[in-house]
């Protein structure tokens, strides 16, 4: 399902364009020259020279993601809150790895995306660990994307926030056995073995197109002692650190509960906030919490499409940008559209937070900024956010003439973008100068083959998992009244 054109040098060639679009700016008609993986030089072209009709870009940074293979809406989980919605994802039978991986990496580069995060929560578990992380490394390298690979760690609360008891209580014979064969049959690795798994990724599949990361998968699901090995660690090494906080209210009651000084303090006080530090979603972030996280260079990825499809929230974007707090923009596999748009993505999240009327509390800059180079920094990706001589190969073409198909007058190209642009009005996305997407054709994957047969092989495993679908509603259903009672929902 490849089709051969990882790791052949890219050759020097020439890019005419309209414009230009970076972090500093917009720029006119121009014509970049790529050498191998560089922008070798940036010029602008003389009034009246020929040039295509397209707009440039530095390829896009989704900087919160976890490679899902397919639309989760598929198998109900629309509209869910998060602390259902993570159990319904049992009802996808393992995958082979590389397949898995393929399907999310070459919608991405489809949409413009040349870096992602992936925050690997979801493990298919037919091999060994590090040869099934080889393979979503292999997909990586196929795909023609940049990704940081979070190795997600946790040690405590598979079911709920707390004591699984309560929950397991109130379920039939029949519903608790199966609930317990799939979420507590296995214990969890001991905390030094779990960063010794790091190493081990690392030395596997570490590399300049693939950066490993420790993926604390959050304050509810870590122990404190796993929390603070992993702080010691970061700061021994240097390796950064992705971790979700405070997604759903739920979550916000629980820090609260087991982290009565404030769940940001406890993560200062133990070493975890730093620049290397960053925090995916902060929907329920309080205003002294935002401060310390600015403080202390922290990044934001906020998942706008993925909170409100799980009814989490809206994230306090103008109070992260007021307090100075470094802002990355994700999709968290719950693109508007279920589809990976990351430039739809960045029109919902200036949609809802720029402001009302006149005020202006985010600026298309500000999310230009977030896209372009601060997502790219939390990956460790050598872009950053500038078109210019010496800078990475990794851009992507828009197709000015479709985005403006009206021609009506003059429009400036990021009021464009801003207005309309998706996934299918790029024209060709370059990562590391390799073109990796062209005319709607990823180079190095064939997606229609590779998203055939994830559908035909998830169809045939949904027989084996009849018997947790069958207990899955009265599980739902314990669950909610769990949180009602306990912590306000409902």
């Amino acid at each position: 399902m490849t089709t051969g054109t990882a790791g052949r040098r890219p050759p020097m060639r020439t890019i005419t364009c309209s414009a230009l679009v970076d972090r500093d700016g917009t720029r006119g008609p121009s014509r970049l020259t790529l050498d191998g993986g560089t922008i070798t030089a940036v010029e602008a072209l003389p009034a009246g020279e020929p040039h295509d009709d397209l707009v440039v870009m530095p390829a896009l940074a989704n900087a919160h993601d976890h490679g899902r293979t397919i639309r989760t809406s598929s198998i109900g989980g629309f509209g869910r809150p998060l602390e259902v919605w993570l159990h319904r994802l049992r009802l996808f039978a393992p995958l082979d790895p590389y397949l898995a991986a393929a399907a999310p990496f070459s919608r991405a580069v489809a949409g413009g995306q040349g870096a992602a995060m992936v925050h690997y929560t979801g493990v298919q578990g037919l091999t060994p660990y590090v040869d099934e992380v080889r393979e979503v490394a292999r997909a990586a390298s196929d795909a023609g994307l940049r990704i940081a690979f979070a190795v997600a760690m946790r040690n405590q609360n598979p079911l709920v926030y707390g004591d699984s008891a309560p929950v397991l209580d109130h379920l039939s014979p029949e519903a608790r056995a199966e609930v317990e064969k799939r979420f507590l049959s296995v214990a969890p690795l001991p905390v030094a073995a779990q960063l010794e798994r790091v190493d081990a990724v690392a030395e596997a599949i570490g590399g300049p197109m693939v950066d490993v990361q420790y993926g604390p998968q959050g304050v509810q699901w870590a122990t404190p002692e796993l929390l603070e090995a992993i702080a010691e660690a970061s700061a021994r090494t240097g390796r950064r650190v992705h971790m979700h906080l405070l997604e759903t209210r739920y979550q916000r009651d629980y820090a609260d509960a087991a982290f009565p000084q404030g769940i940001v303090t406890h993560l200062k006080e133990i070493g975890l906030l730093s620049p290397r530090l960053t925090l995916a979603h902060c929907v329920w972030a309080r205003p002294g919490e935002i401060d310390l996280l600015a403080e202390a260079g922290v990044t934001v990825s906020v998942n706008t499409s993925s909170n409100l499809a799980l009814r989490s929230g809206l994230a306090p974007v103008a109070a992260l940008l007021k307090a100075g707090v470094k802002l990355a923009i994700g999709i968290d596999g719950q693109a508007f559209d279920e589809d990976d748009d990351l430039l739809r993505e960045m029109r919902l999240i200036w949609s809802l937070h720029a402001g009302w009327g006149f005020e202006r509390e985010m600026r298309v800059e500000d999310v230009l900024e977030a896209v372009l180079a601060n997502g790219h920094a939390t990956l460790n990706s050598p872009v950053t956010g500038r078109i210019a001589a010496g800078a990475p190969a990794d851009l992507v073409l828009v197709d000015r003439a479709a985005l403006d198909a009206d021609a009506l007058m003059p429009v400036e190209p990021v009021e464009l973008l801003f207005a309309r642009a998706t996934a299918r009005h790029v024209k060709e996305t370059i990562v590391a100068g390799r073109t990796v997407l062209s005319d709607g054709r990823v180079t190095g994957i064939d997606q229609e083959a590779v998203h055939h047969e994830v559908r035909s092989r998830l169809r045939s495993g949904m027989v084996a998992g009849e018997g947790f679908r069958a207990v899955l509603p009265e599980l739902e259903t314990t669950i909610c009244r769990h949180f009602g009672e306990r912590l306000g929902c409902c």
